[in-house]
């Protein structure tokens, strides 16, 4: 009774690693060919490789071609996509309507083992089971041992993201190394492994597979997007910033910075507008925009150029405020020469290109927030902050990331831009944050950031911090760089700073109208974001509650505290 109860529990959670696995097999008109066979043919095993590939995760709030939330690999890519980017779920930006689930769930705190629209833990652990599944098979190929090497490693690479993925969410997981099989029930029904043990594991997958992947100085242009030796660094020195290994990970950003292969791009923008191969992206996801594509650009477009859904995700008050003067001051700082009747002028150049505020440009035309009676203006032009519909909720759209070669309009398709999941600007971040922490401000860390904000064309930081101080510059040096990119969320938690920075507190936009006395004069109102409740957040939200269905499919595991 016993062993049958095992097997039961064991079939099930089976059955949840199997989904989608055999999914580019079951598509093909060669469907019938044995594993054997699929193995041994080089352009089969390539295209089994980019298929796990697809499990890679971007951070658009992406969605289907029919509109429905996207959770499997294949149109959008990877998954974890709904209509809403992770920083909609911290206080740099918001979703302008109530029904995501952004709003009406995780900012509430109604986090649940049942309920929890941040899980990833089958989407993660099917993409493990597809990457063994790869390893398992290769050990009989008689392909080539160069050709071997590489598959093997890519294969190991996007697990190992997996992994870091999993560990940053729920802490400890189960690891599993090896392809699992119903004729050991002990090996299916796993517990969960130390965090500390998850993140060493990725180190030292990173650290041996980097001595296989090409570099990307020799990389074939028909290769983009696949991993190269400077993405397993650059990945690392991310995954041990956030086990707080910090000379461990400074020691690997450091090899990205001096592998001189990267630069910082000129235009920030531009940047975020590319289609792949930017020379300070280090690692990407790729979309063709058919059959492979994205819906950042159709839920946040403006309104006024609207392309089908339009201005869901919307940059705050808060974001706006975070950007110093070009002087290097905050606006706070009374020496600062901050005009709140003017208050969009002589600011970081990161904030132009992040934020479309009123009067600045989207596709060569200023756009208009600011509501008038007095004079006309188009409909489409009146994108007020306290009108209903599709315009902003908090006076502000967001420009980082939209691509402004697609036509207005309903109807263009999917987007291509791809996705940045790790860049040089980032990179340099890391690296001065895991040295401070290390070894305190030293001139490497002072570089470091300088490089980042010379590209801003902001002044360089003040001599003499101490460390607490360089970790703040830091703290704002991320917050207006990597905006919109998914830090700022894992940040805020890593830090634990999110009960002070999240808790209780609500967002904000302005609302600009034009003077009734003088209609060439702006007013400008502090209001708070419609849709957007205060924010709730316990400590316990720090990791996130594994599954219910897991937990009850497997009795080794347990659960996190307090779900």
């Amino acid at each position: 009774m016993k062993q049958i109860k095992k097997l039961l529990y064991a079939s099930a959670f089976l059955l949840t690693l199997n989904s989608c696995n055999e999914d580019f097999l079951e598509r093909q008109p060669l469907d019938m060919i044995s594993s054997e066979a699929v193995y041994n043919d080089p352009a089969l095993v390539e295209a089994y490789l980019f298929k796990a590939y697809n499990y890679m995760p971007n951070g658009y709030g992406t969605r289907n071609l029919d509109g429905t939330d996207e959770k499997t690999p294949g149109v959008n890519g990877a998954g974890y996509g709904n209509a809403y980017i992770l920083d909609c779920l911290t206080d740099l930006m918001t979703n302008k309507s109530s029904w995501p689930a952004s709003n009406g769930q995780i900012v509430t705190g109604q986090i649940y083992p049942t309920k929890n629209d941040l899980d990833i833990w089958e989407h993660a652990y099917t993409a493990i089971r597809y990457c063994n599944m790869i390893l398992d098979n290769m050990k009989t190929s008689k392909l080539s041992t160069d050709f071997i090497a590489r598959i093997n490693a890519e294969a190991r690479f996007i697990r190992a993201y997996m992994y870091f993925d999993l560990a940053r969410r729920y802490g400890d997981v189960p690891l599993i190394k090896e392809l699992q099989s119903l004729d050991n029930f002990d090996e299916v029904l796993v517990s969960r492994t130390p965090v500390s043990e998850v993140y060493a594991f990725i180190d030292q997958e990173y650290t041996e597979i980097a001595e296989i992947l090409p570099s990307v100085a020799n990389l074939a242009s028909s290769d983009l997007g696949r991993a190269t030796r400077e993405a397993c660094w650059a990945l690392n020195g991310r995954v041990q910033l956030y086990a707080k290994n910090y000379a461990r990970s400074a020691e690997i950003s450091k090899k990205v910075i001096d592998s001189n292969l990267y630069s910082l791009a000129a235009d920030y923008n531009k940047l975020f507008q590319s289609y792949g191969g930017d020379k300070e992206v280090i690692f990407e996801v790729l979309f063709n925009g058919a059959d492979k594509g994205h819906g950042m650009d159709r839920l946040a477009y403006p309104f006024s150029h609207r392309a089908d859904w339009g201005s869901q995700m919307l940059p705050t008050q808060e974001l706006v405020d975070a950007y110093e003067m070009t002087n290097g001051l905050p606006i706070t700082d009374a020496a600062s020469g901050y005009n709140p009747e003017k208050p969009y002028e002589n600011r970081d150049s990161r904030l132009s290109a992040t934020v479309l505020y009123h009067g600045n440009l989207f596709k060569g035309t200023p756009i208009l927030v600011a509501l008038s009676s007095d004079i006309t203006i188009l409909p489409n032009d009146v994108d007020a902050p306290n009108l209903t519909g599709n315009h902003s909720t908090t006076g502000y759209y967001l420009k980082k990331f939209l691509d402004e070669s697609i036509p207005d309009g309903p109807g263009w398709g999917v987007s291509k831009t791809s996705w940045k999941e790790i860049r040089l600007g980032e990179v340099l971040l890391n690296y001065a944050e895991a040295q401070n922490e290390a070894a305190g401000p030293d001139q490497s860390v002072y570089d470091a950031v300088n490089k980042v904000r010379a590209r801003a064309a902001q002044p360089a930081l003040p001599a003499g911090l101490s460390k607490d101080q360089m970790f703040a510059r830091i703290v704002q040096e991320r917050k207006v760089e990597l905006v919109c990119e998914g830090n700022r969320f894992w940040d805020l938690r890593r830090w634990k700073m999110c009960g002070e920075v999240l808790n209780g507190k609500k967002v904000h936009g302005m609302f600009i109208t034009k003077d009734a006395n003088d209609p060439s004069k702006l007013t400008y109102q502090l209001v708070e974001a419609k849709n957007r409740p205060a924010y709730i957040f316990h400590d316990r939200f720090y990791l996130l509650p594994i599954p219910q269905s897991e937990i009850d499919k497997n009795v080794n595991l347990i659960q996190n505290p307090e779900y």
